[in-house]
């Protein structure tokens, strides 16, 4: 579905250069739970990237248009990274190695059919039960961050490899410090979940994060 941000896909070239921070490894596997209460909003584990799954149902303020935009889905991803990387192939050396560096991002949307946890697998979502407030919030944090088009709806500037992806020009900008993965985790703490986003560079940390943030709003899945 996604190749994931510039600085995650791109290890072997940030470990030369010394970027692989020690605080980014052995995070243990993101706990899988069963909501408790509110709405189930899941932390998708991506490989090097890691995005949000929201239910339609939940989708409010100026994420609502994507129930009119995606009819009949049931929940809807939302990843960001580098514009440059996130809607066309580097093609060379150069390319890869200015990866890290600032430049425009965008946000992707990707509709389901079904749930993160039954499309991936339980080992590669969290389930963060959140109430109303929090998922409002996490949709004023998102759409606040999507760019706008004359017509005051999201900016659209590519479509993936599948019409269900979309990718809409971002309002922030991509940066070493500003990644995939800190966006995701600066949403859910926008939202007023126990998740920071401080130091994030890598998925591991977040789904590390996230699941001890589900831990302390739901209870293991089990008879």
């Amino acid at each position: 579905m996604t190749r994931g941000c510039a600085v995650s896909r791109r290890l072997p070239v940030l470990a030369a250069l010394g970027l692989l921070l020690a605080g980014c490894a052995g995070t243990g596997r993101p706990l899988a739970c069963r909501a408790v209460g509110g709405t189930a909003v899941y932390l998708v584990d991506r490989g090097w990237h890691t995005e949000i799954g929201v239910p339609v149902a939940a989708l409010s303020g100026p994420l609502a248009v994507y129930r009119d935009i995606f009819p009949g889905a049931r929940t809807v991803l939302f990843g960001y990274g580098k514009k440059t990387f996130f809607t066309a192939p580097a093609s060379s050396v150069e390319e890869y190695l200015i990866g890290p560096f600032p430049g425009p991002a965008v946000v992707q949307v990707f509709a389901m059919t079904t749930t993160p946890d039954r499309a991936y697998g339980p080992d590669a979502v969290v389930v963060l039960p959140m109430s109303r407030a929090e998922t409002d919030r996490l949709s004023e944090f998102i759409g606040g961050d999507l760019e706008r088009g004359r017509d005051g709806r999201p900016r659209l500037i590519a479509v993936g490899h599948r019409p269900e992806s979309l990718f809409y020009a971002a309002r922030s900008r991509y940066t070493l410090f500003h990644t995939c993965n800190g966006w995701v985790a600066q949403a859910l703490g926008r939202a007023g979940l126990p998740v920071s986003d401080d130091g994030v560079v890598f998925a591991g940390q977040v789904m590390a994060r996230g699941a001890r943030a589900a831990a302390m709003m739901c209870r293991p899945e089990g008879p």
